[in-house]
């Protein structure tokens, strides 16, 4: 018997497929089903990458907003808040890179940031005032003094239980460094495509 699989384009249902039983054969007929529809359209490395960096973004916020702002906190998900945090900055990072014709390499914040080019630091320095996460970080010399002390913070907060401790995270300054990266890609109309901005 065949079985039919709904499907949702952005979260809205746009009609059903015949499964072939297998994922790859299912990926194949939902992209020949949204072909002949007209609603295919192909993922630039700028979009898979914004929006990989968004779904590590989310995961941060969800753990941060549930469990790091009651009282008492949820000690537990400090570092899985860190981590994908962490991850989320370098993929936003990387995106910056990718938008500026500049692809990056590496998983070092600092190096990251730093090998963007000046009209990069520019457009992330014009989304200050679109956070609402007041931290005392006004210039790009605050800002990348955030970013050199979250450098490493993936690594040491993902090992956590190798060693005795590991960098200082501020709650506020980190969502702020996220969230300016955020705006700032989702301000390039290469990435108007609505991936849970």
């Amino acid at each position: 018997m065949t079985e039919m699989k709904q499907l949702f384009v952005n979260g809205k249902y746009v009609g059903e497929y015949e499964s072939s039983g297998d994922a790859e054969g299912d990926r194949e007929a939902a992209i020949a089903f949204m072909r002949a529809k007209g609603i295919y359209q192909e993922t630039t490395p700028e979009q898979a990458i914004f929006r990989q960096a968004v779904s590590f973004a989310t995961t941060a916020s969800y753990l941060y907003t549930r469990d790091l702002t009651t009282v008492p906190r949820n000690g537990m998900s400090v570092a899985p808040f860190v981590v994908n945090a962490a991850f989320a900055l370098e993929l936003y990072l990387k995106t910056v890179g990718l938008l500026h014709n500049n692809e990056l390499r590496g998983h070092d914040l600092l190096e990251l940031f730093d090998a963007l080019p000046s009209a990069a630091h520019e457009a992330l320095f014009s989304n200050f005032g679109k956070s609402k996460w007041l931290c005392g970080i006004a210039d790009m010399i605050a800002f990348r003094a955030e970013i050199e002390r979250l450098r490493h913070a993936f690594i040491q907060w993902r090992y956590l239980h190798e060693r005795n401790r590991a960098g200082e995270i501020r709650f506020v300054e980190m969502i702020f460094v996220m969230e300016v990266l955020h705006e700032t890609c989702r301000a390039d109309s290469r990435l108007n495509t609505n991936p849970g901005s």
